[in-house]
This record gives structure tokens, C-alpha cells and sequence, in this order.
């Protein structure tokens, strides 16, 4: 019962080894007489053969068992990648008028983070949605004044978002400034002078 617990103990090891045992017990089997003579390495196959064979096929299966699951989880994880940003995108193209209002902000205070409401429905749910996050200063802590708490876009919202994903151009008419002075969050200081 020892040996089998031992047998499973083997199997933690990093693959590295096991890559390492089947070359070096690959190279014993099928190497040249004269290249193992040179490294005097030529008695042992001849004694210890069949054990050298075991190690080779034994570690060879685990480095291949290995390869196909690193492979599979990396396909899987790039599959899921696009999946999430195909969902992000999504996201930032669907805003309600209050999410666009409040990322509107940035580009009205030309700032990368602004300071929100941190009991504001619509804030907490743009942290939800990962579209903006909590500005973190010390490690995983945040300072906060009063209810108010710094956040800045992600940077991949700042990559995608567009302009018109928040009802936001560069040149805009009267009634487009009148549009979005209307329609600020209510918890905004007056930036428009």
C-alpha cells in the first residue's frame, strides 16, 4: 500500500522532470553504442534495460498527458477570453442614460478618475459590471472622502468605448451641450462655467 502511495506522490512533481527522465532514459535506449561508450553509459542498458524502458514510456505518457491538458486549458481559457470581451463589448454598447451620464464625467472633467457616490445605485452598478473600478491607493484598501470614493474606466472600457456609446461628441451643437447639462448625475459639481 506504501508503494502505491508513493507511485501517486511521483505524479506531483512538475512536468519538467518528467520531460527531463524521458530524454535522459530516451537517449539511453536509443543512442548509439559508441555515443554511450563515450559517456560510459553502455553496461547500463544492458543490465537495467527493461527498467530504463518502463521510465521512458512511464514518463513519456505523463509529459504527453501533461501537453494535452495544458493545450486543452489554454484553448479553453482563450475561447472563454473572447467570449467575456464579446460580453463587454455588448455591455458598453447597451448603457442606460444614467451608466452614460456618469462615464460622460470623465470626459467632461477631462480627468481619469473622478470621485462618485459610493451609495449610488448606478455607480455600484458599473463596478459590478467591471466597467469602472475603485481606485486602490494602499494595497487592497481605498480612501474614501465622506461617501464619496475615487473611480477610474477600466482600461480596456477605455480602449472600446466610443463617443456615441455615450451620447457624446467632439464637436457638439447648443442643444447637445444643453442635452448633457440636463442630463447630468445629480451628485456632479458644476463643471460647466
Amino acid at each position: 500500500m506504501e508503494n502505491i502511495k508513493t507511485l501517486f506522490d511521483l505524479t506531483k512533481l512538475p512536468t519538467k522532470f518528467f520531460f527531463l527522465f524521458s530524454v535522459l532514459s530516451g537517449f539511453i535506449l536509443f543512442a548509439e553504442e559508441t555515443l554511450l561508450k563515450k559517456v560510459h553509459l553502455e553496461k547500463l542498458n544492458d543490465s537495467n534495460g527493461w527498467i530504463i524502458g518502463l521510465i521512458f514510456i512511464s514518463t513519456l505518457g505523463l509529459v504527453l498527458v501533461n501537453f494535452v491538458m495544458w493545450l486543452f486549458k489554454k484553448i479553453t481559457n482563450r475561447i472563454e477570453f473572447f467570449k467575456i470581451k464579446k460580453d463587454y463589448i455588448k455591455r458598453l454598447r447597451n448603457l442606460d442614460e444614467y451608466e452614460k451620464a456618469v462615464l460622460r464625467e470623465f470626459y467632461i472633467t477631462q480627468k481619469s478618475s473622478i470621485e462618485v457616490p459610493m451609495d449610488d445605485s448606478t455607480v455600484v452598478g458599473l463596478i459590478r459590471k467591471k466597467i469602472i473600478f475603485v481606485n486602490q491607493q494602499f494595497g487592497n484598501g481605498f480612501i474614501m472622502n465622506g461617501m464619496d470614493v475615487a473611480v477610474s474606466m477600466s482600461k480596456y472600457v477605455e480602449k472600446n468605448l466610443k463617443l456615441e456609446d455615450i451620447n457624446f461628441k467632439e464637436n457638439m451643437t447648443e442643444d447637445e451641450i444643453h442635452f448633457i447639462k440636463s442630463n447630468r448625475p445629480k451628485w456632479t459639481e458644476n463643471y460647466w462655467r
